[in-house]
């Protein structure tokens, strides 16, 4: 098993873990059954993964992308041509962030822990994006996935920002490259 086969195994086993109820409540507060801190710590290990594997996935697609022949040539010929690339990209990179809402959102209203998915979708967004009104939150004994969710919101915000300042970045060396170029 190649270790990229480990990872997913182990992403797919700490979601349905909870889920499949093969999980023992380690404690009872208030009609709350907690799963226990090292299976909340799971789940949030593998969702921050599969994040990751995704993010990798769509930087190196951006990175390739931003490279081909094809398109730098195309992008070096008209000004209109670049910004389209770069809204392209940064379409991409937003759609990827609402994915890994929508994620979370789906774990959520799975465990039943919000009352819907909507209501779940909101918790996760300003959970994700750490606004955090406090209007909705998580039973006591699954607040740890909160914390899981801010951790990875904030790691996908820095990441993404970065690969939108790559993008950027390529589209000005095209332009520069068209300017210096005889």
């Amino acid at each position: 098993m190649t270790p990229r086969q480990r990872t997913l195994l182990l992403g797919a086993v700490g979601l349905l873990v909870p889920l499949s109820g093969q999980a023992k409540a380690a404690t009872t507060m208030a009609g709350c059954t907690s799963p226990g801190i090292a299976i909340q710590l799971l789940i949030c290990s593998a969702m921050l993964v599969i994040a990751c594997v995704v993010q990798l996935g769509l930087t190196t697609l951006i990175t390739e992308w931003t490279h081909h022949p094809g398109l730098m040539h195309w992008c070096a010929a008209k000004a209109y041509h670049r910004a389209l690339a770069v809204l392209i990209g940064a379409k991409l990179v937003v759609l990827t962030l609402l994915g890994y809402i929508l994620m979370w959102a789906l774990l959520f209203a799975g465990l039943g822990l919000l009352p819907d998915l909507e209501t779940s979708f909101y918790f996760s967004g300003i959970t994700f994006t750490t606004v955090g009104y406090g209007d909705e939150i998580l039973p006591t004994c699954w607040r740890l996935l909160s914390v899981g969710l801010a951790v990875n919101g904030v790691l996908m915000a820095g990441w993404s920002t970065a690969l939108l300042v790559y993008i950027v970045q390529r589209s000005m060396e095209l332009r520069l490259q068209q300017r210096n170029s005889p």
